[in-house]
C-alpha cells in the first residue's frame, strides 16, 4: 500500500473539509496517515480506516523559534514515517512540510484552500512576510514531483504570475464536495417557521456586521418581519475573530438569533428560506456554501474569490458587492417578494451542487492526484 501523510492544521477543520478523503484510502490501497492539531481527545476512534495523529506542527506559532522547533520536529516526524507522499493543506503546513518533502526528496501536493492573510501586502510587515512567502514556495515547487491544488481559477492565476509553479502542475479542485444525499432539501418544513441562515467561522470578515445589518435594514422596510438566524464557531485564533461580548451585542442590536456552533447543519439549511454569506475574507469555496446548495437553497453572496465560484448569478444566486450591507438588504428583498424566483434559484442550486460539487468526485480526483505523483 502506498503510504500518504496528510498535515492539516486543525482536527474540526480535518473533520469538516477533508475526513472523506481520508475515509477513502484504504479502498484505493493507501495508508493514510492524518497530522493535525488535536482540540479533544480521538483515541482509536479511526484507526481502522486511518490513522488521526497529533500534529509536530501547532496551527499558531508563538515565535520563530517555536516554529524552528516544529520544523525540527515535522522533519523527524517524517523520516520515521518515510511517507510516499505528503498532502499539506494550509498555508503553514506547506510551509513545513513543503520545504522537508524537498529535502528528502518525497512526492508533495499542497492544498490552497484560499491564499489567506499570508498573501495579504497592506503593511509594510506583511509585504516582507509575503516576500518571504513566495520565496519559500518557490523552493519547495521547483520539486517536478509537486503539485498544487486551488480551488478558485484566482488563486490559480496569483500563484502562476508569482512564478511559483507552471499552470500544468496546478490542479482546480472546486471547494471540498458535499455529500448530495446527507445535504437535501426538506419539502415539508413549514413556510411560516422559515428564516434566513447565515452560518460561517465568526470572523468579522465573513461579513457577520454587514449580515446584521442588513436583517435590521429588511425588517425595518417590511410590514412581514422575517427571523435572521446566524450560526458558526468564535475562533479566538484568526486575527479577525469577533469576541462572545462583542457578537452578542451586535446581534442584539440588529435583531439577529445566535444559535453558536451547529452539529445540525443538514437539518438547520434544509429548513431556512435562502442562505447569505456576505464575506470578504480571503479563502477557497466556501464549503457551506455548497452545502446550501444541495440543500436546494437560493444564495446571495459576494462577488469575491470563492464565494462567486459557488453559484451562477441570477440562476441559482445573487452576488453583491463586498462590505454592502444596502445591496444585501436589497437582494434579500427582491427574493422575498419573488416566491417563484426563490424557488426557481434553489432548483437550480441542488441541480448545480449534483453536477459540480458531488463530493464522491472531489475524492475521486485527489486520489487521481495521488497515483500520478506517488508512481
Amino acid at each position: 500500500m502506498k503510504k500518504i501523510a496528510m498535515f492539516i492544521n486543525v482536527d474540526w477543520f480535518f473533520f469538516s473539509h477533508r475526513l472523506p478523503i481520508a475515509r477513502a484510502s484504504k479502498r484505493n490501497d493507501v495508508d493514510m496517515s492524518v497530522y493535525t492539531e488535536f482540540t479533544e481527545d480521538h483515541s482509536g476512534k479511526w484507526d481502522h480506516e486511518f490513522k488521526l495523529i497529533q500534529s509536530p506542527i501547532n496551527r499558531t506559532s508563538k515565535s520563530f523559534i517555536h516554529t524552528f522547533f516544529e520544523f525540527i520536529n515535522a522533519h523527524n516526524t517524517l523520516r520515521a514515517a518515510s511517507p510516499d507522499l505528503i498532502h499539506a493543506v494550509s498555508i503553514k503546513p506547506i510551509l513545513i512540510t513543503g520545504i522537508i518533502a524537498r529535502i528528502q526528496s518525497i512526492p508533495f501536493i499542497g492544498a490552497i484552500s484560499g491564499l489567506g492573510p499570508a498573501f495579504q501586502a497592506n503593511s509594510f510587515i506583511k509585504r516582507i512576510r509575503l516576500w518571504l512567502v513566495i520565496k519559500l514556495f518557490r523552493f519547495i515547487f521547483r520539486n517536478s514531483k509537486s503539485n498544487i491544488i486551488c480551488q478558485t481559477a484566482s488563486d490559480r492565476d496569483a500563484l502562476v504570475d508569482r512564478k511559483i509553479i507552471s499552470t500544468e502542475r496546478v490542479t482546480l479542485i472546486p471547494g471540498s464536495g458535499v455529500d448530495i444525499k446527507k445535504f437535501i432539501p426538506n419539502a415539508e418544513a413549514s413556510i411560516s417557521n422559515k428564516y434566513i441562515l447565515m452560518s460561517s467561522r465568526i470572523l468579522r470578515d465573513k461579513g457577520i456586521e454587514e449580515f446584521c445589518k442588513a436583517a435590521k435594514i429588511v425588517n425595518d422596510k417590511l410590514e412581514e418581519k422575517v427571523k435572521f438566524k446566524l450560526s458558526g464557531i468564535i475562533d479566538s485564533h484568526s486575527p479577525t475573530f469577533l469576541s462572545e461580548e462583542e457578537l452578542k451585542e451586535i446581534t442584539l442590536r440588529y435583531g439577529v438569533e445566535f444559535l453558536g456552533n451547529r452539529k445540525d447543519m443538514p437539518a438547520l439549511l434544509a429548513s431556512a428560506l435562502m442562505f447569505v454569506l456576505p464575506s470578504y475574507y480571503a479563502e477557497g469555496i466556501p464549503k457551506v456554501l455548497l452545502e446550501a446548495a444541495s440543500c436546494g437553497l437560493p444564495i446571495i453572496t459576494t462577488d469575491h474569490p470563492g464565494c462567486r465560484d459557488a453559484i451562477k448569478d441570477q440562476e441559482t444566486g445573487i452576488l453583491i458587492p463586498p462590505k454592502n450591507s444596502l445591496a444585501l438588504a436589497d437582494a434579500i428583498i427582491r427574493l422575498l417578494e419573488t416566491p417563484k424566483l426563490m424557488t426557481q434559484m434553489g432548483v437550480a442550486a441542488r441541480s448545480f451542487a449534483e453536477e459540480k460539487f458531488k463530493q464522491s468526485r472531489v475524492v475521486d480526483l485527489h486520489y487521481d492526484i495521488y497515483q500520478q505523483l506517488s508512481n
